[in-house]
């Protein structure tokens, strides 16, 4: 069977700590379980006897039982994956089943809300605790870190060729590692073709600033170019910053720089800060390969979104323009629908439709759109909107 398989899904969510019954009895992923199952309390009947009584404790045993059998195995599980933790999440052992998957081309790690809900393997797997794991319950270790580092780290030792890597939610301290490893990390990609990262900076985000704009360690973008055969490429970041900083943690010329990937056709951006001239060069520099491209809260410490969609439109010929959130700049900002799901706004429809038409022209002139009601236009200029005084 191993040599047959193609594709890893690696779930690294956790279960939580709950040291007491009363807690764990309050956290069920099936709320009513137990109490479909209670009994009428005698006390509470006016026929209430002692002869009641003996009856209800011995109608009731096998209920208490059945808690303490489900909350130890609640126990046993939390047991093994200390166990795990204490062992570097098996690093080794991944190490060495990935030996025996000498096809792999795809790894899919999860973690938190990055790839939704819990799995139904992950919920089968659990049943018998009354508990799902989701996210990662252990703010000792970086989050994501070790298990991905073992993934990649097998895939790399096994000469595996992977071509697809999607990875997340994962502590940005991932990229701190020796240079012996980070090698491993560089060659575990050199076949990806699609890859997929989200990366949380909300812990340390003042150090997670520093890395990811000191020029002396541009791990990440090394990373990213040891993949020299990206068609798809999708980075984004968490979305906590404090109010008193001015962007987000990650920009895009530290994370992408200059370089050029040959067939790149569908990037996807989120949660960057970005110049707009170093958001346009990167379009440029993709210019006959881009199809598809989505952005989502972007924030220009330079320039105009104005001139950028203009630029954009002008380099680019797209096949599917996706914009999500807001867009930003200095007293400056642009709103569209967060989600797909939500329905596109008329802003979304008219932006997009913009990008892919191509040619020079105004932008937004709100009179050319002879198209759209008075309801229309009035959403248009309810969501591009000027701040009145300076971005703080």
């Amino acid at each position: 069977m191993a040599p047959h398989v193609t594709y890893l899904c690696y779930e690294a969510d956790t279960l939580p700590a709950y040291e007491e019954m009363e807690d764990w009895e309050c956290n069920l992923s099936d709320p009513g379980f137990f109490s479909n199952l209670e009994l009428m309390d005698p006390a509470s009947s006016d026929s209430s006897s002692e002869c009641a009584d003996r009856a209800y404790e011995r109608e009731l045993s096998p209920l208490t039982e059945l808690k303490s059998t489900r909350y130890h195995k609640f126990l046993n599980y939390r047991k093994q994956q200390d166990a795990m933790r204490e062992d570097d999440y098996y690093a080794g052992k991944v190490v060495d089943a990935m030996s025996r998957l000498p096809n792999l081309e795809a790894i899919i790690f999860s973690l938190e809300h990055w790839a939704g809900l819990p799995s139904q393997a992950i919920k089968n797997a659990y049943s018998d605790s009354l508990v799902v794991p989701y996210g990662h319950n252990s703010w000792k270790d970086p989050r994501g870190v070790p298990q991905m580092l073992s993934l990649l780290q097998g895939s790399a030792h096994n000469q595996i060729k992977l071509k697809v890597l999607h990875g997340g939610v994962m502590d940005w301290k991932f990229f701190k590692q020796s240079d012996e490893v980070f090698k491993d990390l560089q060659k575990a990609v050199r076949n990806v073709q699609e890859l997929k990262l989200e990366f949380s900076t909300s812990p340390g985000m003042e150090e997670a600033r520093d890395l990811l704009r000191n020029f002396d360690d541009e791990r990440l973008q090394e990373f990213l170019a040891a993949a020299p055969n990206l068609e798809m490429l999708d980075l984004r970041f968490d979305s906590a910053i404090p109010s008193s900083i001015r962007g987000y943690p990650a920009d895009l010329s530290y994370v992408v720089g200059m370089h050029k990937w040959e067939f790149l056709a569908d990037v996807t951006l989120s949660f960057f800060s970005s110049r707009a001239e170093d958001l346009v060069g990167f379009c440029e520099i993709h210019d006959r390969t881009m199809q598809r491209l989505a952005i989502s809260k972007i924030i220009l410490v330079e320039g105009s979104w104005l001139s950028t969609f203009q630029k954009m439109r002008r380099l680019l010929h797209l096949k599917e323009v996706r914009i999500r959130g807001r867009l930003e700049a200095l007293n400056e900002c642009w709103t569209f629908a967060m989600m797909k799901t939500r329905g596109e706004t008329t802003m979304s429809r008219v932006v997009q439709e913009y990008l892919l038409q191509g040619g020079d022209g105004p932008l937004l002139d709100l009179e050319q759109y002879t198209d759209l009601s008075k309801d229309e236009l009035k959403e248009l200029k309810d969501l591009r909107w000027f701040y009145d005084s300076a971005w703080p």
